[in-house]
């Protein structure tokens, strides 16, 4: 038997968001919480003290529960949040691709599968191993959404 693409295609997209996420909090967390305190500051962010303690363990946290497949879509919507933010806030003014590797064309990648991810992804462990396991009569995946 075999799987639609669209269940691959999904399933990769959610694991690639979740990784991405993942490894950039361990980046944040790396880079402690002055430095990117100090840099949020340097961007004119409000509550940068507040953002630089929470925003490395939403997108740990985040990317772990949307690696897992729990929560998934509330997730991704607020990863669609933040990379919403980061364009408008730094990333716009430096254009599509910038010599300096600051272009806004990754976060705008990300952006478009974060939403992909929050309109589509199974939502909770259950969902994930329905989707796993579970066929309708069709052989198709059954969606309990």
């Amino acid at each position: 038997m075999t799987r639609n693409v669209g269940f691959y295609t999904n399933t990769a997209l959610r694991l690639l968001l979740g990784i991405t996420f993942m490894m950039h909090g361990i980046f944040k967390l790396e880079w402690g919480y002055g430095g990117l305190t100090e840099w949020l500051h340097s961007q004119g962010f409000p509550l940068a003290e507040l953002f630089g303690y929470v925003l490395p363990w939403i997108e740990l946290l985040g990317g772990i529960l949307v690696l897992i497949g729990a929560g998934t879509r509330y997730v991704a919507a607020l990863f669609s949040l933040i990379l919403l933010v980061a364009l408008l806030k730094v990333k716009l003014g430096a254009g599509f691709i910038s010599s300096s590797a600051t272009g806004y064309e990754f976060e705008l990648l990300l952006l478009a599968v974060s939403v992909h991810v929050a309109a589509t992804a199974p939502n909770s462990l259950k969902d994930v191993w329905v989707s796993l396991f579970e066929r309708g009569n069709n052989g198709h995946v059954q969606s309990n959404q």
